[in-house]
């Protein structure tokens, strides 16, 4: 009777997440229904007795409020932080300048095809500082596009090569990545350097390669010459995209977090420990100082830091909210029994780890594209993993860093993803035309981080 139920819940859920209802709500609701089911039928006490407030409806409520207070004062804080000092380098113009910087040197190859790889090359490593898609998608199409777009590269082809440039999230500053790491019980440095590098440099290379061969061969059916175009001027409509000028100098800002964390870690300095949240904070504090000196004015330097605390609280709600319900829901489906009795099952057919993996994986990519966002995929169902690896006898990474790395490659083939609608509104093409231009690159890297992740850690 309680698989039943759960099966029905797992419906409701699916059904609205689809129909695009609030998934945190989505997620609270069903999980405190599944425990209150697991109650009713004894099954699994909502806390255990010495907890309780002695009253089950206060209980189901307590135990939300445990889960927030647990993820909104650790994990939360770290993304919160991270989102924070990603709005304030925007804010001063850091992160413009160092998209213009990158951007610079690619000016100067003539081979059409040839600066499309690159310039997916350089757009990658752009991503690591700069750790929103839509934002520096943006940023993008109003400096590499029309570099792209005057060597006769096509408007789909380089909306393409963007709209992947954060395909993959890595680096120790991503949210995804963080939380990966957390549910992985690592910190986000070591997870970076021991395990999602030895997938992601492969992956790009293969990616690059398709990327110049796909673009080509699509140009070519659509009947595209780089050759007879070379020297337009893309009309760009650069709404939604910040205007700061900033000194190139400030190019360097927003590269310190990710210098100090590699640098205070076991790779270098291993006496001396740098936590994300102190790497943001500090980082911060470095961009007011230099503020204060462009500007000369004390009072301008700190209202910066408002920007700083606008971006935690714009990430609060989308993000740790959704962390919160997500294990909320998890935490109700051991509850009833349900990933026991999955395992159970999953073990009696015979299926091992790497199977139960791509079922795993299948599930967040198919969330992905049908929720637009890699973040709410990601974070929806990865609360499952520590738990499915643990019963499967292997490291939750291993599960988790496919997962996370197809959380956002199936965002980068959604039609319906601000990305790929950002970059296609500003090339005036349809965003469906942008996805026939990212699936084939996508899922090479897919299979790449896949085939690489089941031969070096499985």
């Amino acid at each position: 009777m309680e698989l039943l139920f759960v099966l029905l819940v797992l419906v409701a859920v699916v059904y609205g997440i689809i129909k695009d209802y609030n998934p945190q709500a989505v997620l609270a609701l069903a999980g405190m229904a599944i425990f209150a089911v697991a109650y009713w039928l004894g099954l699994h006490p909502i806390l255990p007795a010495d907890k309780s407030t002695g009253f089950a409806l206060f209980d189901l409520f307590e135990v939300f409020k445990g889960i927030f207070s647990y993820r909104a004062a650790g994990l939360g804080l770290t993304i919160m932080a991270v989102a924070g000092f990603a709005t304030y380098m925007s804010h001063i113009g850091a992160s413009q300048a160092l998209v213009r910087v990158a951007v610079k040197p690619v000016a100067g190859i003539q081979s059409s095809y040839l600066m499309l790889a690159i310039c997916y090359l350089v757009a990658v490593f752009v991503s690591l500082f700069v750790t929103s898609a839509t934002g520096l998608g943006l940023l993008l199409m109003v400096t590499m596009y029309p570099v792209m777009r005057n060597l006769g590269i096509s408007p789909a082809s380089a909306c393409g090569v963007i709209a992947t440039s954060q395909a993959f999230e890595i680096g120790p500053t991503q949210t995804n990545a963080i939380f990966s790491a957390g549910q992985s019980g690592m910190d986000p440095t070591s997870y970076f350097v021991d395990y999602q590098i030895w997938l992601v440099a492969p992956m790009l290379l293969v990616t690059m390669v398709l990327h110049f061969f796909w673009q080509r061969h699509c140009d070519r059916k659509d009947g595209w010459d780089p050759a007879l175009h070379r020297g337009e001027h893309a009309e760009l409509d650069e709404q939604g995209a910040e205007s700061v000028q900033a000194p190139t100098w400030y190019a360097l800002l927003p590269i310190i977090p990710f210098v100090l964390m590699m640098t205070f870690s076991k790779l270098l300095v291993s006496d001396i420990k740098m936590s994300v949240e102190v790497a943001m904070l500090l980082s911060v504090f470095i961009g007011m100082l230099c503020e204060l000196l462009r500007s000369r004015s004390v009072r301008t330097a700190m209202a910066g830091l408002s920007s700083f605390l606008d971006g935690m609280g714009k990430v609060f709600g989308p993000v740790v909210a959704l962390i919160v319900c997500a294990e909320l829901f998890a935490e109700s489906l051991k509850a009833i029994g349900a990933i026991d009795t999955l395992l159970h099952s999953a073990s009696n057919a015979g299926i091992g780890s790497g199977l139960m993996t791509l079922v795993m994986v299948a599930l967040i990519m198919v969330a992905a594209v049908i929720m637009g966002s890699g973040n709410a995929a990601f974070l929806s169902f990865s609360t499952l993993a520590p738990a499915v690896a643990a019963k499967f006898g292997v490291p939750a990474v291993t599960m988790l860093l496919p997962m996370q790395l197809a959380s956002s490659i199936g965002r980068s083939i959604s039609p319906i993803a601000a990305v790929l609608i950002a970059c296609a509104g500003i090339a005036k093409v349809s965003p469906f035309v942008v996805v026939k231009r990212t699936c084939v690159p996508m899922a090479g890297a897919l299979v790449t981080a896949l085939t690489l992740n089941y031969l070096l850690f499985m």
